[in-house]
């Protein structure tokens, strides 16, 4: 019997190229991320308080826009009642401070009542879609403002109410430098979050549903499931984000969490590119310091203006938003695209 030929193995140049691509983005995926975390670092050595302190709202509007991204971007569904889950977690957090409750049983509690919202806003409009779906969603958000305006003795109405800081041992929420750290950790892990749940089997569901309900339906997927999970996850970042913008900022007020608000955060995914995590950074950046440069400028009154102008623009030109732009510029900087050009 002859022995059998050790034959080499051989390698298809379809799965090098695979292997190679991965590589590539490992390799990418570890330069975002150590960027990210050197400019982390570097913020708070380069800005004075109140632009730190502007920095740590764009974190803490990121954490928002990452919340409504999971619903909207993903999961399909035009909500505006996300400033009032926003505002649910600030004026819980005020309350609960205002009545010395522990930061520990703070958050489970802000975390349960984002749960309940997120169902209470989902379950009644199950069937719902597009303009008819937002019109309800914005029914809820009217409610939330009638209440916290008709009950001044606990929220102060429409004067607002001022929070107390959040105070561990020589931390307080009102330094701009530790409410910085504060906001940018927790915005890290729930960039993380979305990271995995997008890459998990309900991230799948949602985009589905997104891309046709009737597809989805087709293979299995559970519609109403998918859609209430992505309102309640909406609801959890929205609330978490909410706690932190009232222990940052001192003070929360009806008029921060009405249509406008939601309009703002509808407006941060669209131009920083539904569907992209880090376009909810670049989404939140710009509704926050963008306003700031017009005001610091002597042109407040021409923001809403321009802003309505760049909105359209880049909705024409790049529907992937500002995340689009980003990576079409950086592909047109890589030697090897320069050299094809050439």
């Amino acid at each position: 019997m002859k022995p059998a030929l050790d034959l080499p193995m051989t390698t298809s140049p379809a799965s090098q190229t695979d292997a190679e691509a991965g590589d590539n983005s490992r390799i990418l995926a570890l330069v975002k991320a150590v960027l990210a975390l050197g400019l982390a670092v570097l913020l708070p050595v380069a800005l004075d308080d109140y632009y730190l302190y502007l920095a740590s709202q764009v974190a803490i509007y990121a954490i928002a826009t990452l919340g409504l991204d999971i619903v909207f971007g993903r999961t399909g569904q035009l909500s505006l009642s996300h400033a009032t889950f926003f505002g649910l977690g600030a004026y819980a957090s005020a309350l609960m401070a205002d009545w010395g409750w522990s930061i520990w049983l703070q958050v489970p509690l802000i975390v349960l009542l984002a749960i309940l919202a997120g169902a209470v806003v989902a379950v009644p409009t199950l069937r719902l879609s597009g303009l008819r779906l937002s019109l309800v969603t914005l029914l809820f958000g009217e409610l939330f403002i009638w209440a916290i305006n008709h009950s001044a003795d606990m929220t102060g109405g429409s004067q607002g109410m001022a929070v107390p800081p959040l105070e561990i041992g020589n931390f307080s929420s009102v330094t701009p430098l530790h409410g910085y750290i504060l906001a940018v950790t927790v915005a890290a892990i729930a960039t993380l979050v979305v990271i995995q749940i997008s890459r998990s089997q309900i991230g799948r569901r949602m985009l589905a549903v997104r891309d046709s309900e009737l597809a989805a339906t087709s293979v299995g997927i559970h519609i109403v499931k998918t859609k209430i999970t992505a309102f309640i996850m909406s609801a959890v970042f929205a609330g978490i984000a909410g706690c932190l913008y009232a222990y940052t900022s001192g003070f929360v007020s009806p008029t921060m969490f009405d249509l406008f608000g939601s309009v703002n955060f509808l407006v941060a995914v669209i131009l920083g590119g539904a569907g992209r995590s880090i376009g909810a950074w670049l989404g939140a950046a710009y509704i926050i310091l963008v306003p700031e440069a017009f005001t610091a400028l002597g042109y407040t009154n021409l923001f809403p203006l321009l802003g309505g102008f760049v909105l359209i623009v880049i909705t024409l030109l790049l529907p992937g938003g500002l995340t689009e732009g980003f990576t079409r510029a950086f592909a047109l900087l890589r030697p090897e695209r320069r050299r094809n050009v050439s």
